[in-house]
């Protein structure tokens, strides 16, 4: 069964954030190479997995969200929450930067989460 992003939430501490797109949380395993002389073709083993620096999460902008996440100091405990209670968890630090702007546009941000813990997946928050 598919579920709709609709509902989606990211919570930083006890608070939820409104956001419009989210990354990867957890990105592909490295691969590592076992190759021998006498293989005809490249072999591998999965390494660990290659994440992203940081977790960025498309936002509109709001001065005083904008405020709040800035000064935050020290890693936060991070929730990514979806529609059927399924959330990924994990801590890091927390900043907002607002994003270039176009004519007759919405102004957007965008809040960075820097992991410091390896995001974790579960089936429900019950």
């Amino acid at each position: 069964m598919a579920i709709s992003t609709y509902q989606t939430q990211l919570k930083i501490g006890e608070k939820d954030y409104a956001i419009k797109s989210f990354p990867s949380i957890l990105g592909k395993r490295s691969a590592l190479e076992t190759t021998t002389m006498s293989d005809d073709a490249q072999t591998f083993i999965p390494g660990i997995r290659q994440q992203a620096e940081t977790l960025d999460f498309g936002a509109n902008y709001a001065a005083d969200t904008y405020a709040e996440l800035n000064g935050l100091t020290g890693d936060q405990p991070c929730k990514l929450v979806f529609s059927d209670g399924s959330f990924y968890s994990w801590q890091g630090g927390v900043s907002a930067t607002i994003d270039e702007g176009d004519v007759g546009a919405v102004i957007n941000m965008t809040i960075s989460i820097t992991p410091s813990t390896v995001p974790v997946w579960a089936k429900s928050s019950t």
